[in-house]
């Protein structure tokens, strides 16, 4: 490759690392925004619950409303995070990919853009991850996981308020115990989700 065509190359990639870095920036600051706007609407939700706690006949018609609408905007909310969290694996895969083309270009300078991973010569998903400080499972801790525990929780206490209300409040153990049921099938059916989509980029 002859000098100025080289340098138009590195022009165009030094542009494109820019851009995916603003990208990846911007997909975190999303991802931020939608999950602080969940857990603010959760909080005040909550509060406002604990206000008809002392009057049934407010209470259940209350509760009744205000849950499945914060099921509903949780499951919406983890599936954007989800799709995020995806995209800017993306972005960091494809800045592994410029930086490694950088290291090829001086070999004194290299260290200069040195390898996040340990491996001699890691695969772009394994650098990727490393760049995010994440393993071979970044599911498991991603923001997605955090809105999903509790978009189950409130999936889980709707069902044994469910059972309480048609069983009686001497059902309560057994309301219990169908809630943290719930709870386990709603968080297995997130992480197969979220696997898939991941299984897409790695």
């Amino acid at each position: 490759m002859d000098g100025e065509r080289k340098g138009a190359v590195l022009d165009a990639l030094t542009t494109e690392h820019y851009v995916l870095q603003s990208a990846a920036g911007t997909a975190i600051s999303e991802s931020g925004a939608r999950a602080t706007g969940f857990v603010l609407t959760v909080s005040s939700s909550m509060v406002a619950i604990g206000f008809t706690v002392g009057n049934e006949t407010a209470f259940w018609p209350f509760v009744s409303a205000v849950l499945p609408l914060l099921f509903g905007l949780g499951v919406a909310t983890t599936v954007r995070l989800v799709e995020n969290g995806v995209q800017g694996l993306m972005f960091q895969q494809a800045i592994a990919r410029i930086r490694a083309f950088y290291r090829t270009l001086d070999e004194d300078h290299a260290r200069y853009f040195g390898k996040y991973s340990r491996h001699e010569n890691p695969a772009e998903a394994t650098e990727a991850l490393a760049m995010l400080a994440t393993r071979t499972r970044p599911e498991i801790v991603s923001i997605a996981a955090t809105t999903a525990l509790i978009t189950a929780a409130i999936g889980g206490i709707a069902v044994a308020l469910l059972v309480v209300r048609i069983a009686g409040t001497d059902r309560v153990a057994v309301a219990y115990a169908i809630g943290a049921v719930v709870v386990g099938i709603l968080m297995t059916c997130f992480f197969a989700f979220e696997r898939s989509r991941y299984r897409d980029v790695l």
